[in-house]
């Protein structure tokens, strides 16, 4: 677990060097427009055939105008690309170090922490960032630049163009509900067939055994058809957005006729410019469909930082707690919700007696500093919570035996007792364990899983042992079943003052 250096939450999408790049983006935009502009009245003069444009000959003004209408169209969708992409990965760190971070008692949440669920999510975010927010700044730009230019040299073409902006924005009016509707819809749906694979994944082996995988298919293709259904909507009110904006062009022309026709070079040049423009209202309505997503991707995602982790990992106290003191623990809230206080007396055997298993999980992982810093507070050694106390201390100190923590895939010519460890230690007598635990450390098992279920309790407490922990918790009923082990244990401990905590459902008979 490495420490989370920022803020918990979504990361802030402006800063100092992204807000740079949006100006720039705008500048683009209104560069890009000009060239357009150029390259429109160069082109009808060349249609018309004009020698000079502007008092500029036609030819050297159309490629001037051309390359940087073009290149200013390249240049902006890089720095776009870039934009979003920055971004994306501000999140996805954050997200990470979010998760990482979450308690390990806690369960996923309904809305999962799945990989593909995230990479949905920014790619939602990636695609508003660097085609939505970029339509709509091109967008901006362009009308600006457009309205002064038509106002200064073009005031002919100052109604086609209100009529242009008005029907775009009726068009938005009566369409963008709908669409937002079915945005949200359709995301909602394939968020429930995640959910619902998720819950059956670790299920489907009995089922498949029992041959009940067909009402599982059968909620799963009912949910996918809703889905596909709900993508159709979402398609086609997103059609009747772009078709809108593309009427405007021949609402544009319908107005100029009526209007009266000018000379053929003011023609050419209105259709090329009302060309432009109805393509650029065509990507600010997918822009504002982008937009949608996104806002529903970050809903998801703000639901995800909203769980509680575990605070910043700051630096530790530097004071050593007395470990041959009883370590208290005093209201702890548990899942239940139910408060527990026990007294867990140094260097013996001690007994806590929970019901619930997810309340033994929570109380042994509290032990282990493996929850939040509010359950650990309530627990004390020496003077010092738990919560005061660095990460390294308590991973060193206390070891934790829980039937949670699986018996590593079988490891080639190694000892039962170094399953999972990431070297072996020869330093260690590994004979002193066929005593206390009653099984040979040094066999190999053929196969990890064949072990018995007394033997892989053996082994977790043979792995934990081998840590030289201050404190050992054993969330594990096994040691119920046998008086050997639990007579031989705790003798071993004592002798070393090592504290033993048995957190089971029932008393020791």
């Amino acid at each position: 677990m490495f420490p989370q250096t920022t803020q918990p939450g979504l990361p802030p999408l402006w800063n100092a060097r992204r807000g740079i790049v949006c100006t720039a983006l705008i500048l683009i935009g209104i560069a890009q427009t000009l060239g357009t502009i150029a390259l429109s009245t160069s082109s009808a003069a060349l249609l018309t055939g004009e020698a000079h444009v502007y008092g500029i000959p036609v030819l050297p003004a159309l490629g001037v105008a051309a390359l940087v209408a073009l290149g200013a169209f390249v240049i902006q969708n890089r720095a776009a690309e870039h934009f979003a992409l920055s971004y994306v990965h501000d999140v996805r760190m954050a997200y990470a170090r979010h998760a990482l971070l979450l308690p390990f008692d806690g369960k996923s949440p309904p809305i999962g922490l799945s990989l593909t669920r995230l990479v949905n999510d920014l790619g939602a975010i990636k695609l508003w960032l660097s085609k939505g927010l970029l339509a709509l700044v091109t967008l901006a730009a362009t009308l600006a630049t457009l309205t002064a230019w038509i106002v200064f040299l073009e005031i002919g073409f100052l109604l086609p163009l209100a009529v242009c902006v008005s029907v775009w924005f009726l068009g938005l009016a009566l369409a963008l509900r709908p669409l937002r509707k079915s945005i949200r819809q359709s995301r909602q749906r394939r968020g429930g067939i995640a959910i619902l694979l998720g819950k059956a994944l670790p299920d489907r082996l009995p089922l498949l055994l029992h041959g009940k995988l067909s009402p599982l298919l059968t909620r799963l293709g009912g949910k996918s058809v809703e889905v596909c259904r709900l993508l159709v909507t979402r398609a086609t009110w997103s059609g009747v957005i772009r078709a809108i904006s593309r009427a405007t062009f021949p609402c544009a022309v319908l107005l100029y006729a009526v209007a009266g026709i000018a000379d053929a070079a003011s023609i050419a040049l209105f259709l090329l410019i009302f060309a432009f423009l109805s393509s650029q209202l065509e990507a600010g309505a997918s822009g504002l469909e982008y937009y949608e997503a996104n806002k529903v991707a970050h809903e998801k995602l703000r639901k995800v930082f909203e769980i509680n982790a575990m605070s910043p990992i700051g630096k530790p106290s530097g004071q050593s707690p007395d470990w041959s003191t009883p370590v208290t623990i005093d209201a702890l809230q548990l899942p239940s919700g139910n408060l527990f206080s026990a007294r867990i007396e140094p260097g013996n055997s001690n007994l806590l007696q929970i019901a619930s298993f997810e309340d033994r999980r929570h109380l042994a992982l509290s032990l282990c500093g493996l929850t939040q810093v509010q359950s650990q507070k309530q627990i004390q050694v020496g003077g010092l919570t738990f919560a005061d106390l660095g990460r390294k201390e308590l991973w060193r100190r206390v070891a934790l035996v829980s039937p949670v923590n699986g018996i590593p895939a079988y490891q080639a010519r190694r000892p039962a007792a170094f399953l999972g460890a990431r070297v072996d230690l020869p330093e260690k007598d590994l004979g002193e364990f066929d005593t206390i635990l009653d099984f040979d450390a040094d066999r190999v098992p053929a196969e990890a899983q064949k072990i018995p279920e007394i033997e892989q309790f053996r082994i977790r407490v043979a792995r934990a042992l081998l840590r030289d922990p201050r404190m050992l918790i054993l969330q594990d009923d096994g040691i119920h079943n046998d008086d050997r082990l639990e007579a031989g244990l705790a003798t071993y401990l004592k002798s070393r003052d090592v504290t033993l905590v048995v957190i089971a459902a029932r008393p020791t008979e």
